[in-house]
């Protein structure tokens, strides 16, 4: 809630604005958003800002109604300086466009006289108002203007501290554009020397801040496109110091941007108990070329020698540089830490890397003659070897901590691989557990093998009695078959009696030479008897050797045996092997568990 001094403030201005008192009435709202903001009332702040800005906006217009625009554009740009801080950009930028075009205005009535300092006037205010333009980021809209006035009031523009005056936005347009930094050094001593005294001239020092304010952003426009320096610090410092010795500090400077560093100046900052005894304290570079270092050197010792113990001091680094434009920036190395004692830490650490490198010898010596497995051992052993190399090398390069550390690392596990090797307990028990593995390693590898055998010979009695199956298929077709043929045989033998029974009977029938009287007919008649007494014999032969075949050994199967012979074989010489394999395990067996 608004104290009642803010109250007054906000009803004055209200009044004013009533009154058409607009810039009054913008001065008190702004006294009372300050008091507003002191009391931490920011809302309310903000709005009585924006009363203020609104104040300054209406006394423009009354202004610039009465054809009075100088006084109109400095209304403007008070309107825009609050929104501005307000963070209100869109409406910020408005106001200042509009109090550019009210510059623009003002700088014609100058202009209308004809005289040289009237016209000198008007063209400040016209380059005042490409000024603003620029300060915006409205650069295209204010080298355009500056060109629109300069043309059309070319014939007015006579005498040469004019001319050169209303050509200061065309000399930052070249310099930006051609990146010159001779022309934008030579516009910004324009600016300087001849704009800021024809304002005041003009009774317009009021806008010389946004003259100002544009001079900055058209030099952000030029650094935009310059290559500029990027400075980049690291102390180096001993890490291995006495009280009683100097010591140098060093500092490397590296130029990691694309531009030329100019100026470079640096500048050791020391605690108390250091004292400067070589080089200078301040030191300076005039230029510093981009990818390019050098390094700043000291030397220092401490206050008092005498010191013991160990004390640390803090070290400091800095300075200053400037790009081409003169913009200076800063350069820090540091704050680091300076560590100094009364002893050198390099020989000790080098002393205890001695002491441990004699221990790591013995230990190996401990481990080859001890009984416990030499390999891994000997592997650890080893490892510690690399590690105390590693050590050294980090004391070489000035890594004392991570090389104490390591070392203490390494002498903690030389303890512990010596003791585990003089444990003659472990010793024994790790020797009775190892033949316990071997023994149980053992078991379980005859019994993994028993079982493997004996699936596999259990297979084996599978297959062979099922060949016995098929054995036995193969001998009930084989003695079909020679059923069979016996049978095809009699069958042949009988068909051959019957032959032998006709051809006696055709024999029989046939008539006898002597019953005949003709020689030749009984010649026919002898002939043909004895064909057929031939043809009666080799049948008989015929017959008789196929009874001889028939009665033989061959066609005769034989009894169905229960087990083929050959299946009986292999079945035998399998189970025999099965007998042979399990008394070989069972007496391994129990070799392992005595």
């Amino acid at each position: 809630m608004a104290d009642e001094g803010v109250r007054r403030l906000i009803e004055e201005a209200t009044k004013e604005s009533l009154n058409q008192s607009f810039i009054e009435a913008g001065r008190k709202y702004i006294a009372a958003a300050e008091q507003l903001e002191q009391q931490g009332n920011h809302e309310e702040a903000e709005r009585t800002y924006r009363k203020a800005a609104e104040a300054y906006e209406q006394a423009a217009n009354k202004y610039r109604s009465s054809k009075s625009y100088k006084n109109a554009a400095l209304n403007m740009c008070l309107a825009g300086d609050i929104y501005a801080d307000l963070a209100d950009s869109d409406r910020a930028i408005r106001a200042y466009a509009t109090a550019a075009e009210d510059l623009l205005a003002a700088s014609g009535e100058y202009l209308m006289w004809g005289e040289e300092s009237e016209t000198r006037k008007g063209t400040a205010l016209a380059v005042t108002a490409s000024m603003i333009y620029l300060m915006i980021g409205m650069d295209d809209k204010a080298f355009q203007s500056a060109r629109v006035f300069a043309s059309q009031n070319a014939s007015k523009l006579r005498f040469p501290a004019t001319i050169r005056l209303s050509q200061i936005p065309q000399m930052l347009e070249g310099a930006i554009h051609s990146v010159d930094i001779q022309s934008f050094s030579s516009a910004e001593n324009a600016i300087v020397t001849e704009l800021k005294a024809a304002l005041n001239n003009a009774n317009a020092q009021d806008f010389i801040k946004y003259v100002d304010k544009g001079l900055e952003m058209a030099r952000e426009i030029l650094r935009g496109q310059l290559k500029m320096p990027k400075i980049r610090a690291s102390l180096d410092l001993p890490v291995d110091v006495t009280f009683k010795e100097e010591f140098p500090l060093r500092a490397v400077i590296q130029n990691v941007g694309d531009g030329d560093a100019h100026r470079l100046k640096a500048e050791w900052v020391l605690d108390e108990g250091l004292v400067l005894v070589r080089g200078d304290r301040t030191q300076s570079v005039e230029k510093l070329p981009p990818d390019r270092e050098i390094v700043m050197e000291i030397g220092v010792k401490c206050a008092d020698p005498n010191l013991e113990g160990v004390r640390e001091y803090q070290v400091l680094l800095r300075g200053t540089y400037a790009d081409m434009l003169s913009t200076e920036y800063t350069l820090q190395a540091g704050p680091a830490s300076l560590v100094v004692r009364d002893f050198k830490v390099t020989e000790k650490l080098q002393h205890d890397a001695d002491v441990t490198e004699g221990r790591i010898s013995l230990l190996r010596s401990t481990v080859e003659a001890g009984d416990l497995e030499t390999e891994p051992l000997l592997r650890i052993v080893d490892s510690l070897v690399e590690s105390l190399k590693s050590a050294r090398v980090q004391i070489q390069q000035g890594e004392l901590d991570e090389a104490k550390a390591k070392i203490a690392l390494i002498n903690k596990m030389v303890d512990t691989v010596d003791s585990t090797v003089g444990d003659d307990a472990l010793v024994q028990r790790l020797k009775v557990e190892r033949e316990r593995a071997k023994r149980e390693f053992a078991s379980q590898t005859v019994n993994t093998l028993e079982q493997g055998v004996t699936n596999a010979l259990e297979r084996t009695l599978g297959r062979i009695q099922a060949e016995t199956t098929a054995a036995l298929n193969r001998w009930d077709q084989r003695a079909s078959g020679i059923k069979d043929a016996a049978e095809a045989l009699h069958g042949l033998r009988t068909a051959l009696s019957d032959i032998v029974a006709e051809l006696d009977q055709l024999y029989q029938q046939l008539p006898t030479a002597s019953s005949t009287d003709d020689p030749q007919e009984a010649a026919r008649r002898t002939k043909a008897r004895n064909v057929i007494e031939q043809i009666r014999s080799r049948v008989a032969e015929v017959r008789s050797k196929i009874e001889t075949i028939a009665s033989s050994s061959t066609f005769q199967p034989g009894t169905r045996p229960d087990v083929p012979e050959e299946v009986r074989l292999a079945k035998d010489l399998v189970e025999e092997l099965r007998r042979d394999l399990v008394t070989l395990f069972q007496g391994k067996k129990s070799e392992l568990t005595r």
